[in-house]
């Protein structure tokens, strides 16, 4: 400690300016951050290059992520979360996509599948099942169908209500930790109810009858799993409904979707900084023999490094301000879908902006950038963000839609 105070006292002398800390992480979440780039470099950067090029899933790593106690961070500290945890869960995604983005995803919809289980469980069901998360289990939330794509929240499928539960027949398009998972919450329809809203949420185990996964073979973020699923003629038992026969609109808009367009945006943040990282470190090291010259020598280059930064650092500072609204509205006692505007404007422009800043790092990094790798493979992990549901497009249309004022959803 005593011998970087010194270093950072010596680069001050030297006239280096110092970027400061309040502007990459949010106050009283630095300790977390550190720990978090810490695990990042010992557990998942180590496992990313093999997750990716093997298609393997990265089980290893998650595991290592709930053993540091990240497994339901942001359900309340009283049972098991973390002290504003809207917050600690976008400085943990951001810091943790910076070495693994398929570790990252997966665990983006594993908190948003244990959030989903606290808010809209029974007392029984958090003691049952969110310890089973906290030992290292993963959960998965199986919600996109086919017919439908990238608008999620329109489900097809049904669940037929039986003496012992109800029977689930449901064809999913693309589910995070697909085969993988201990279990899923299965958004699907119950065509008994009296609710307007027949949206229903079945908890299924990944060893129970009838249900199969598929191969998932993509562009980037190989390690996701995210396959298509069936359920078929799967009998859920009636305390494995999570929520409401119906009525579960509310807690997509309240909670599924706050917590996956945080986490994933700030996924995408990580991605971004992760690849600027590794060009500018390059660029530093990379001398030209006939020059003599490294390629950060060059203005045009200092000029490409400072205008990714620049994109970054404008997604990250959303990413903090919606973070720190949601942690706001929780401790208020109000619902989180006040936020989605920002959160919409939010996924929308980190989804855009890693594009940018990934190509932007493959060209300063020249061929080596183009060379399979790590910077390679952080450019085809990011074009992921802007089709994910909704899509960049979709969120445009509601945030043109709010703006003059008419309905949003149509």
């Amino acid at each position: 400690m005593v011998k970087s105070a010194m270093m950072e006292k010596q680069k001050q002398q030297d006239g280096i300016m110092q970027i400061p800390e309040w502007w990459t992480c949010p106050e009283g979440h630095e300790e977390l951050q550190k720990a978090a780039h810490a695990l990042g470099k010992k557990e998942l950067l180590p496992r990313a290059l093999i997750s990716d090029q093997e298609r393997s899933y990265p089980r290893e790593s998650l595991r290592e992520v709930a053993k540091s106690g990240y497994s339901a961070v942001t359900i309340p500290v009283e049972a098991g979360g973390l002290k504003d945890g809207f917050t600690a869960f976008a400085v943990l995604s951001e810091s943790f996509a910076h070495y693994c983005p398929s570790t990252t995803m997966c665990w983006v919809m594993h908190m948003t599948t244990a959030h989903t289980i606290y808010e809209a469980g029974t007392e029984e069901q958090r003691q049952r099942l969110l310890p089973r998360l906290r030992e290292g289990q993963i959960g998965g939330l199986a919600f996109s169908e086919r017919a439908t794509g990238g608008h999620f929240w329109n489900i097809g499928s049904k669940a037929i209500r039986n003496v012992n539960g109800y029977l689930l027949d449901a064809e999913k398009s693309f589910v995070t930790s697909g085969g993988e998972a201990d279990f899923y919450l299965v958004a699907t329809t119950s065509p008994e109810t009296d609710n307007p809203d027949n949206l229903m949420f079945l908890l299924v185990e990944n060893d129970q009858p009838g249900v199969e996964a598929f191969p998932f073979d993509a562009m980037g973020l190989r390690g996701n799993a995210s396959g298509p699923m069936n359920f078929k003629d799967v009998q859920v038992a009636l305390e494995n409904r999570i929520g409401g026969e119906g009525g579960m609109g509310y807690f997509n808009d309240n909670t599924i979707d706050p917590l996956f367009l945080l986490g994933s945006a700030a996924c995408w943040v990580g991605i971004a900084q992760g690849a600027l990282n590794m060009a500018t470190d390059g660029a530093k090291r990379r001398v030209h023999a006939d020059t003599g010259s490294s390629v950060t020598d060059y203005q045009v280059i200092r000029h490409e490094l400072a205008k990714a930064q620049i994109k970054v650092d404008s997604a990250r500072s959303m990413l903090y301000r919606t973070a720190e609204a949601l942690d706001r509205c929780n401790k208020e006692g109000k619902e989180l879908s006040e936020c989605l505007y920002p959160l919409w404007q939010l996924k929308t422009h980190a989804a855009d902006m890693v594009i940018d800043v990934t190509n932007s790092a493959l060209q300063v990094s020249g061929g080596r950038g183009y060379m399979t790798g790590q910077v390679e493979k952080f450019v085809r992990d990011g074009r992921a963000g802007a089709i994910m549901g909704p899509t960049n497009e979709v969120l445009r249309e509601w945030i043109g839609r709010t703006m003059i004022e008419v309905p949003w959803m149509d």
